[in-house]
């Protein structure tokens, strides 16, 4: 059948192939994976698939990108609607922090899909340079933008631009964290942790509780 001829048949070839490239793009890095590899995993006998539907590679890791922010926005969107409510809890900074980067670990815990999306962000933070840096900086500002006047509140000791240091390496260290989730399940002496009852809960508290004391360091 032609693919010209159904519609269906090629938004289906098109998401497939973007989702092989998320797979790759998060074990190997950008450059790692071409464009021939990604359509042999697809099974497409047409040498020019890709090139079809994404023209380049360039274009393929953009979409990859807007694929990924947009499965992350679900959940950054919900933290943002939360924020708005201005509850009483939300003054606290540990709380305010937890609301801040657990859209993160929401993206991570939501299933294969979400947990290799955080691994492409990870990869995309220091394997593709400037570009990838270019793509999480432009999504990653409006959203933490919201938060920016309440975190100088809790912090009148920094400047603005010291704080969005700081929330930048709050970031990476968040989003590398859980793309190296992994190394925890293969450390045996963290095994009563991970298997005691509540064990995930805990982790995550734990994992909040670090992230927001870096960010507050000694102060």
């Amino acid at each position: 059948m032609n693919q010209a001829a159904d519609p269906t048949l090629v938004v289906d070839t098109r998401e497939q192939l973007l989702r092989i490239a998320l797979n790759e793009f998060a074990q190997h890095g950008i450059e790692g994976v071409t464009l021939s590899k990604i359509r042999q995993l697809s099974g497409q006998g047409n040498r020019s698939a890709v090139h079809y539907h994404f023209k380049t590679k360039n274009r393929l890791v953009e979409e990859v990108v807007d694929f990924v922010t947009g499965q992350l926005d679900v959940h950054c969107k919900q933290a943002h609607t939360e924020f708005a409510r201005n509850a009483p809890e939300h003054k606290e900074w540990t709380r305010l922090c937890e609301l801040i980067f657990d859209p993160f670990v929401q993206l991570f815990s939501s299933g294969e899909t979400g947990a290799v999306c955080i691994q492409f962000l990870s990869r995309l933070t220091w394997q593709t340079g400037e570009q990838g840096q270019r793509f999480l900086t432009r999504y990653f500002n409006p959203y933490m933008d919201v938060f920016a006047p309440t975190l100088l509140e809790f912090f009148p000791q920094y400047s603005e631009a010291q704080l969005r240091f700081k929330v930048h390496l709050a970031v990476n260290t968040a989003i590398h964290g859980l793309a190296d989730f992994s190394m925890v399940m293969h450390d045996e002496r963290l095994l009563p942790l991970v298997n005691q009852s509540g064990g995930l809960k805990e982790m995550r508290r734990l994992f909040h509780e670090y992230i927001s004391a870096g960010l507050k360091g000694y102060s």
